[in-house]
């Protein structure tokens, strides 16, 4: 089992533009996460989209695993937090998607934060622990699975597909 970042895309009712969300989900392979991306849409059903995805292997010097075995070091969790702000000659408001392990909502915060200092007002717009993201949980607790951290001895970069591909 591998653990899976999606980056879905879609129409969503009286929307001018189009409206994305991140995703995570459980498999072998991305195809075994489509239909659980599919109920989780709240927007057009025919309009749904993947524009990116990838395997999460490591963050923040940490190696990601999807494990059958239960972490014995609950000292720190993987956190997502999806950063905001702003550039004086652009419009409309910045995004960045960040992985990092802390051992608190409040640290993860403060270290994903650091990677936009030079953004005007960054703030931190949503942040959860991925393990406990409700369909996540329930996807990990069907398979008897639990995500393990190690410190990372090789740095390995987040390598992912940027495509766009029609779920709907």
């Amino acid at each position: 089992m591998k653990l899976f970042m999606f980056y879905i895309g879609g129409n969503c009712g009286n929307s001018n533009i189009e409206l994305h969300d991140i995703r995570f989900s459980v498999g072998s392979a991305p195809e075994d996460c489509y239909d659980g991306l599919r109920r989780q849409w709240w927007g057009d059903p025919t309009s749904l989209h993947l524009d990116s995805w990838g395997i999460v292997e490591q963050a923040d010097g940490f190696d990601v695993a999807v494990t059958r075995t239960p972490r014995n070091d609950t000292s720190s969790s993987l956190f997502f937090v999806n950063l905001g702000g702003y550039n004086p000659q652009e419009f409309g408001e910045l995004h960045k998607n960040v992985l990092v392990v802390a051992p608190d909502i409040k640290a993860a915060k403060h270290k994903a934060l650091q990677q936009v200092n030079d953004w005007v007002q960054p703030h931190k717009d949503r942040i959860f622990e991925i393990e406990k993201a409700v369909d996540l949980t329930a996807l990990m607790e069907n398979y008897g699975c639990a995500l393990a951290l190690e410190p990372a001895t090789v740095e390995k970069p987040f390598a992912f597909q940027c495509l766009y591909l029609p779920l709907g």
